[in-house]
């Protein structure tokens, strides 16, 4: 069982070896994350940038100062998928339960929600940070200028995949044919972000409503991209019992894998693809810098909104409630609209062919075979690749229609949003979302909020986070976690602040 595990990590280790990538994500802040994650009618200062740039105009809390400043004025991290299901890892890896024969098909039954190997699993994490941001806003105008950084990673895989990570090299359970596969994502880039909101309607009086305001606002950014690496490895594996050799079972691997790559990894992996061919004791690590933080590709992106503010003190239903002003604001906006192409010496690697293994013929103990064995598939499957010129690795920002509204009552703020996203980058998802929120401002300077978040890239989330808001400073976060995560998969994120001044 020990030499199985050793073998497990050791194919996971070659397979990882091969690249090096960085990556992206949704905006969102610790604010609109402790709120359930939208923030459409509501995100004010520079984070308005990247939500709704007409936000640019309001102030979503009474006698906060006009200009806005964040030095490191935001950090996110958000994963989420299929593959996150902390219900099955809490029923199977928590309970002393020994991961092997039926309690080992439960467990990936559960997990892939069924027994074909084809089956897959998905998972994608964002980290985001605004390393500066600034915004002032005036009577009837306002501008700001922000910065933020993304790296996002996807991952797929297959249920067979998984079942050689738990059986191992076991003919027991992979005498049949059994497809392997699995596919990696990851891209990083950073952004420059202007943007300019402005009032182009005002009405004393509407209907039931007072002081109506029309904002519009359009923030363009320049992306400058970092890193973007894709490998789509497709295989299958059987396991034959050798009847001649207690150690050196037959193992029949058809592979076929394409890694797209671009910058100084690619310059990396053609320099270690010259020197394999003249000296298969070499490994990807001997090569790999790590130095890949570079500039790789450019492009512009947009992002932009509408936001319909005024004072509905009077209604009935709600006059007396919460303090005297109640200011109502619906919005909507269209975010990261562009793609950027990552064309700095642009390289395929791919390799194909069947691996076809019994041994050295020497094989006495389990370390001899396993060893072997890793070392014949350093050299026949995952070192020998051959580099093909690409015209470049494009990627589409996670665009996203996005409508929300929002209910200002003294203390209390209400809100709700929809979104629904254009493509399927990064966490983004064709997967409608509805968000509900809530933030109660104790004693006016410590925000307490909740919400929760239906549909997008995983099941129910549910949010909170606090702080501390001067008007002239702000320290907060905000955190949020699936509650049963059994259907769609789970997620789990976390934001904080930074510092931000307002003056």
């Amino acid at each position: 069982m020990k030499m199985k595990k050793v073998l497990t990590v050791s194919l996971l280790v070659i397979l990882a070896a091969s690249f090096e990538g960085l990556s992206q994500s949704r905006h969102y802040d610790s604010r609109s994350l402790g709120m359930g994650g939208g923030g459409t009618a509501y995100l004010d200062g520079y984070h308005a940038n990247f939500v709704n740039p007409a936000n640019l105009m309001i102030n979503s809390t009474k006698k906060r100062p006009k200009r806005s400043l964040g030095l490191v004025g935001g950090v996110g991290f958000r994963a989420g998928g299929t593959l996150i299901n902390l219900d099955v890892y809490d029923e199977y890896f928590t309970q002393g339960l020994t991961l092997e024969g039926a309690v080992a098909e439960n467990m990936l039954t559960d997990l892939f929600g069924g027994t074909s190997s084809d089956l897959t699993r998905n998972q994608s994490t964002t980290f985001s940070i605004v390393p500066f941001g600034f915004s002032n806003r005036g009577k009837k105008s306002a501008v700001s200028l922000a910065t933020r950084v993304r790296v996002t990673e996807n991952f797929t895989m297959n249920r067979g995949f998984a079942e050689v990570g738990v059986y191992g090299l076991d003919p027991q359970e992979l005498n049949d044919v059994t497809p392997v596969n699995f596919d990696f994502g990851a891209v990083a880039f950073s952004e420059i972000s202007v943007g300019y909101a402005r009032q182009i309607l005002s009405l004393p009086n509407l209907l039931f409503a007072k002081n109506v305001k029309l904002y519009a606002g359009v923030a363009p950014k320049y992306i400058i991209g970092i890193q973007n690496s894709t490998l789509d490895f497709n295989s299958s594996i059987e396991i034959q019992r050798a009847t001649n050799s207690q150690y050196a079972n037959r193992i029949i691997h058809d592979f076929d894998y394409r890694l797209n790559t671009v910058g100084n990894v690619s310059a990396d992996l053609r320099e270690f693809e010259a020197a394999f061919e003249q000296d298969n004791s070499v490994t990807p690590g001997d090569y790999l810098s790590g130095e890949y933080a570079n500039v790789n590709a450019s492009g512009f992106g947009l992002d932009m909104g509408a936001t319909l503010e005024m004072d509905i003190s009077g209604v009935p239903i709600i006059d007396g409630f919460f303090g005297k002003t109640k200011t109502l604001r619906v919005s909507m906006s269209v975010t990261d609209i562009g793609k950027i192409t990552y064309d700095q010496n642009p390289t395929s690697f791919v390799a194909s062919g069947r691996f076809d293994f019994t041994g050295a013929g020497n094989d006495d103990e389990p370390g001899d075979f396993y060893s072997d064995l890793a070392d014949s598939l350093k050299n026949e499957v995952y070192g020998d690749f051959d580099a093909q010129d690409n015209e470049g690795v494009v990627y589409e920002l996670p665009a996203m229609y996005n409508f929300g509204a929002s209910l200002t009552m003294g203390k209390l703020t209400t809100s709700i949003d929809y979104g629904v996203g254009f493509n399927e980058s990064g966490n983004n998802s064709k997967r409608s979302t509805l968000n509900l929120g809530l933030e109660y401002r104790l004693l006016g300077l410590v925000p307490l909020r909740f919400g929760t978040r239906v549909g997008g890239y995983s099941s129910t989330v549910y949010s909170a986070g606090a702080g501390i808001d001067l008007n002239f400073l702000e320290l907060s976060f905000g955190a949020s976690i699936v509650g049963k995560d059994t259907e769609n998969g789970g997620s789990v994120a976390a934001a904080f602040s930074g510092l931000v001044l307002r003056f």
